[in-house]
């Protein structure tokens, strides 16, 4: 395929840069740096205009800390002024890695999403004659085990432009900072050379490009008729089990000796007929439903919520921002008795027996 050049010089255009500063303000032009970076906005944007030009600029120190979001991760978030740098980048060359992905995977794409591959996962099954198998593969650890010499190998294939490579070399193994991004979340211990730190945009833009490695694999060379990649969580679906064998050791082989990855324990082949995990959905033939463990992940941050609202910790807007987030993944699936207990549920009382004021949801527009 086409190799692109000429594109480092349209990443520190003034109006990249401007465009770059509005996306990475989004739903946070409240923050104490954003208003800083802001209040010098024409300043700070020439400044970052130069560091690129004459090549001085070098990623910041990351802010780093763990959530549980379900399992435990380490998320590594930039200063401002670096997301800026890298909506700038993210702008320029995402839709020209883009062209390069197949149709069936849906991660951080336009017009892809969690209900779209759900959706093709369950045409696949139910317009496959006989006795359906489905082989899900999962990649162990995958962002902290990115190799950073194979992520640099597949950038070079798509892009000559060497200024632009020294850039995204920088931002991938952060000489400034250590590079340590390969970490073992159980004993902290780090490794250099592999890893891509969780919250960078840049990060599942590599993360997405690195697997379409796998995809192409998959596609061209086994001849996946339905295959399916949801950034590291992969499906194929056929009626021949023994088939299906052969594929996961062929693809487990080349992750091992191509990508550097391993995958994880939770691979398997599955009967479609016993109902498949994916994307947070359940999904049989001819119907979906919401998995039992985000269906009480939903129930207890509502709980939450309703007692944050009883003690004035909360409103009725923080509620009825999560409800309908809720009831929207609701509409993809077969949940109208989770909606309608969700519903009942949800009363809101503030000030206890003696002084109680209830939030009425009703009068809010949810989805049908």
């Amino acid at each position: 395929m086409k190799r692109y050049s000429g594109i480092y010089k349209q990443i520190y255009d003034y109006e990249n840069l401007y465009e770059a500063y509005l996306s990475a303000r989004r739903n946070k032009t409240q923050r104490s740096e954003v208003l800083a970076f802001t209040r010098n906005l024409e300043e700070n944007l020439i400044e970052l205009q130069n560091e690129l030009i004459w090549h001085t600029y070098h990623v910041g120190r990351y802010r780093e800390f763990y959530v549980m979001d379900p399992k435990k991760r380490l998320i590594m978030a930039l200063p401002f002024r670096d997301r800026v740098v890298q909506w700038a980048i993210y702008r320029q060359i995402n839709y020209l890695l883009d062209k390069r992905y197949i149709p069936t995977s849906y991660a951080c794409r336009i017009g892809g999403g969690t209900q779209r591959a759900v959706h093709q996962l369950q045409q696949y099954i139910r317009h496959t004659p006989g006795e359906v198998y489905v082989l899900k593969l999962d990649v162990s650890k995958y962002f902290y085990r990115i190799n950073h010499a194979v992520l640099l190998g597949i950038l070079h294939r798509i892009f000559k432009d060497r200024d632009l490579l020294e850039l995204l070399r920088r931002i991938i193994d952060d000489e400034q900072g250590g590079g340590l991004f390969g970490i073992d979340i159980e004993t902290g211990e780090r490794e250099a050379g592999v890893g891509m730190p969780i919250g960078n945009l840049t990060s599942q833009m590599f993360a997405n490009l690195y697997l379409n490695e796998a995809d192409q694999f998959a596609k061209h060379v086994l001849h996946a008729k339905k295959y399916i990649r949801y950034m590291d969580d992969m499906v194929f679906v056929d009626n021949d089990k023994e088939h299906l064998r052969t594929i996961w050791r062929t693809m487990e082989a080349f992750f091992t000796y191509h990508l550097h990855l391993q995958l994880n324990r939770k691979s398997t082949i599955l009967r479609a007929k016993d109902g498949v995990d994916y994307c947070g959905y359940r999904i049989w033939s001819d119907h979906v439903r919401l998995r039992k463990k985000a269906a009480l992940k939903m129930k207890h941050r509502l709980r939450y919520l309703r007692k944050a609202y009883a003690r004035g910790a909360a409103d009725v807007k923080d509620v009825q921002n999560s409800l309908i987030s809720y009831l929207g993944l609701l509409k993809h699936c077969d949940g109208y008795q989770l909606r309608e207990s969700i519903l009942h549920d949800l009363v809101l009382t503030r000030g206890g027996e003696a002084n109680e004021e209830t939030g009425n949801l009703s009068s809010y527009p949810v989805p049908a």
